[in-house]
């Protein structure tokens, strides 16, 4: 890898680290061989929504600056409890996550 690379990958994980953004989807996608990974979950959620299978549930999305906006279905039933939890859970776990990585960032420097 080239300095040149090394540099634009440290600016994207930069980049990536001042927000964290969280959806929470319910429905149904169906996959039909087992080599699933991050990105080919996220083609069959983009999928999904362009074909009205999933429906956005709760969205957050969390700037560095402090801004933040939340969304929640105002659908008859509301959320589900079980995606409310999950989607409780997904926020608290990437706001620990960047917590730890800027503590680490933050060390490389004392």
């Amino acid at each position: 890898m080239s300095l040149k690379e090394a540099l634009t990958n440290l600016n994207n994980a930069i980049s990536d680290l001042t927000s964290l953004h969280v959806q929470t989807f319910t429905g149904n996608i169906t996959f039909t061989d087992d080599k699933r990974s991050f990105n080919t979950v996220g083609q069959a959620i983009e999928s999904a929504k362009t074909q009205s299978k999933i429906t956005l549930v709760a969205e957050s999305l969390f700037k560095f600056d402090g801004d933040s906006y939340n969304f929640v279905t105002n659908k008859e039933g509301g959320i589900p409890s079980s995606a409310l939890e999950l989607h409780k859970a997904s926020v608290e776990a990437g706001m620990k996550t960047r917590q730890g990585l800027l503590q680490m960032i933050k060390g490389a420097f004392d």
